[in-house]
């Protein structure tokens, strides 16, 4: 699971910043990496079943920060009508007291990744 995590990665963050060229083949891999961990879920509240795992702490960039670039770029990566079983997962995940508290301050994270995406 792990190189998966750096594909992953890797194609939302090259989604997120392709010129229009690039764009659309870029989302395309981006939305057959989602779909990798959308099927490793297979029903389970996360990915070691019930409780949070090292899976989902490697996978946490899916949960937290995609919204943010989805949200800096217009972008529609990972929706609950696209990956319902991914998206409640981000949301359970995010939304889990200790996850929550340990998560860097969105607004913070978001002008990161704004300036970030400009070079």
């Amino acid at each position: 699971m792990a190189s998966e995590n750096q594909e992953i990665l890797l194609a939302i963050w090259n989604a997120c910043w392709s010129d229009e060229n690039g764009r659309e083949k870029a989302v395309e891999e981006a939305l057959e990496a989602l779909k990798i961990f959308q099927e490793a879920l297979q029903g389970k509240k996360f990915f070691g079943g019930e409780k949070i795992g090292l899976v989902d702490i490697a996978a946490n960039f899916i949960a937290y920060w995609v919204a943010i670039l989805q949200e800096i770029t217009g972008l529609e990566l990972l929706t609950n009508e696209k990956f319902p079983k991914l998206y409640n997962w981000s949301q359970e995940f995010i939304n889990h007291p200790v996850i929550k508290e340990g998560l860097p301050p969105r607004d913070e994270l978001f002008a990161f990744f704004k300036a970030s995406g400009k070079n």
